[in-house]
């Protein structure tokens, strides 16, 4: 209902808003996603969540490699 509003308000004072509808409808979505490769006959994960969390925090943040590649973006 609060975005309705703030389209309605938006309308009015002809004035973009943060808020919409359409951006409230997004953030309370479902993101989860289900995946089929746990039931490959043979697959085992080589890491478990927390230590590819720490894998990648250290490489990149704590102990980095002077000599790998850095990728930049705008």
């Amino acid at each position: 209902i609060l975005g309705y509003m703030a389209d309605g308000v938006a309308l009015l004072t002809r004035k973009k808003l943060p808020v919409s509808a359409i951006r409230v409808k997004k953030f309370c979505a479902t993101t989860s996603f289900s995946s089929n490769k746990s039931s490959l006959d043979g697959f085992s994960a080589p890491y478990t969540l927390q230590d590819g969390i720490a894998r990648t925090l250290d490489s990149e943040f704590l102990n980095p490699d002077p000599d790998r590649e850095i990728f930049f973006t705008e």
